[in-house]
């Protein structure tokens, strides 16, 4: 990296380092670099020129021009390291100035101590030669008569209330950025509290329409003549119910795109218990469905299954008037998978249980890219292993399908 030599001083007392920052405060000002600029060199001089004369007995401060890239201010202050033993043992702390300036470089060789610092010069000085910059600041400082330590304390004092002030209407400026941008974040929380708000009124339509059409198909199957025609219409109005609930629930609870699905089964097994109790003998129902966030598709979904599966066992399991037991359980594994099992002790009806109820459950299952397996042996026993159920396009695209 070439360089071209701008000025050297020597300093042995605090009026050195005075004269150290006037110089350093002109080559500043002659390179272009500005106020806020200025003041972080001078500053980062200052420190390390007075920790430098602290620990040694002579320093030099050498200013020059690199070309880079990218060209740059570059500022060396060399000590003769002292003998072991000799002069304070603390290390040179360049923690602060690494703040003000560029780069800064502490180097330890042939019993010298130096500290090089950079700042890149600004734009309107990069277009010219390092050697011609340097003559051009060599003539600047030729007509500086003197240093006068006063003075030169008042423009440090200037440019220091300068610099304060520009920091003041910046940090005035992010003040008020920061009351817009709070006034824009409580616009976005009522725009989405009032969508929350919809959303639930939607939720709650729903179950309200769906709940209707559910009492018009138990009124029209309580004025049909048929028992066959009363009993497909009782079915129907049970998946509608199934449906219904889940808006229910939603309508409740404080996450819309998600719902307990240990509570949702619990509640449409005792529907289910309570529509049939009539039709079947004394049958004991127990549901194991601890709580369990799911999302809503798969809830919707998982919901038809377990209607259809009960349905199943109470309506044709327990035909004969005799009594039984109804298992269901709802449970995660390790890998987060879901597995459903119902298992009845009842009769089994393969002709029945492969109606429409059945095919239904097996799209349903397609649709969670679930594994469904049944087995009948003196009752009936159906799993359903579900993978972890995700809320993304993929899944929304099935559910719409």
């Amino acid at each position: 990296m070439a360089s071209a030599l701008i000025t050297a001083i020597d300093t042995r007392e605090e009026r050195d380092v005075v004269a150290a920052r006037q110089r350093v405060r002109l080559v500043a000002t002659e390179l272009g670099f500005d106020g806020r600029d200025r003041v972080r060199i001078v500053a980062a001089v200052s420190a390390m020129a007075r920790s430098f004369l602290a620990r040694f007995e002579q320093t030099n401060l050498s200013l020059l021009v690199t070309d880079g890239p990218p060209m740059a201010l570059e500022i060396v202050l060399a000590a003769p390291r002292r003998p072991p033993g000799q002069g304070p043992r603390t290390r040179l702390d360049t923690a602060a100035v690494r703040t003000l300036m560029d780069a800064v470089e502490l180097r330890h060789a042939r019993g010298m101590v130096r500290l090089v610092m950079r700042k890149e010069l600004p734009a309107s000085a990069v277009q010219g030669e390092p050697t011609a910059l340097a003559h051009r600041t060599m003539a600047a400082l030729a007509d500086e008569t003197g240093v006068d330590p006063f003075e030169e304390v008042h423009r440090q004092t200037v440019e220091q209330i300068a610099s304060l002030t520009e920091l003041r209407q910046r940090e005035e400026q992010l003040i008020a950025a920061n009351a817009q941008l709070r006034e824009v974040e409580r616009a976005l929380r009522a725009s989405l509290e009032e969508k929350d708000v919809l959303m639930r009124e939607v939720h709650h339509r729903v179950n309200n329409n769906l709940q209707i059409i559910a009492s018009l198909l138990n009124l029209q199957a309580s004025r049909a003549t048929e028992a066959a025609v009363r009993e497909e219409l009782a079915v129907v109005g049970n998946r509608i119910q199934s449906l219904s609930l889940v808006h229910q629930k939603l309508y409740r609870s404080d996450d819309l795109s998600h719902i307990d699905a240990g509570s949702y089964v619990q509640e449409l097994c005792a529907h289910l218990q309570s529509a049939f109790a009539a039709a079947t003998g004394p049958v004991s129902l127990t549901v194991e469905a601890p709580p369990q966030q799911i999302p809503l598709d798969s809830a919707i979904h998982l919901g038809l299954i377990v209607n259809e599966l009960v349905t199943n066992s109470l309506k044709h399991g327990f035909r004969d008037g005799r009594g039984g037991r109804i298992a269901v359980s709802l449970q995660r594994d390790r890998a987060d998978n879901l597995t459903l099992t119902i298992v009845d002790d009842g009769r089994p009806d393969e002709g029945s249980r492969r109606g429409f109820g059945m095919t239904l459950v097996e799209a349903m299952a397609r649709r969670l890219d679930g594994t469904l397996t049944v087995t009948r042996n003196g009752g009936t026993r159906t799993v359903l292993t579900v993978p972890q159920p995700k809320s993304g396009p993929q899944n929304r695209s099935k559910s719409s399908a």
